[in-house]
């Protein structure tokens, strides 16, 4: 599902976006908030369906990716969570 985790968007493939994320998302605000895994770190991110049928998070992304020490090689689990305020994403560092 991720290829280059330092990039400036992050991409999910058509049948994830499709099937699982965009009957949740809110096109209106385009908002996903994203935390990790231990709740100590939060950015709201763009969140928005692509052109290309997938689910892209833009703006915010490289912020969460930098503020959260994430690293090139490094495993992590991506968790998405629909709540009474939407949906929203945990990222666990494996």
């Amino acid at each position: 599902m991720v290829t280059n985790l330092y990039c400036y968007f992050q991409y999910f493939s058509v049948p994830f976006s499709m099937g699982s994320l965009f009957p949740h998302m809110d096109v209106d605000h385009g908002e996903l908030p994203i935390t990790t895994g231990d709740g100590t770190i939060t950015v709201t991110a763009r969140f928005i369906k692509g052109v290309d049928k997938r689910a892209t998070i833009t703006k915010g992304w490289s912020d969460f990716f930098c503020q959260a020490h994430m690293n090139e090689g490094q495993v992590y689990a991506f968790a998405f969570k629909c709540t009474s305020k939407g949906l929203c994403l945990i990222i666990y560092s494996i």
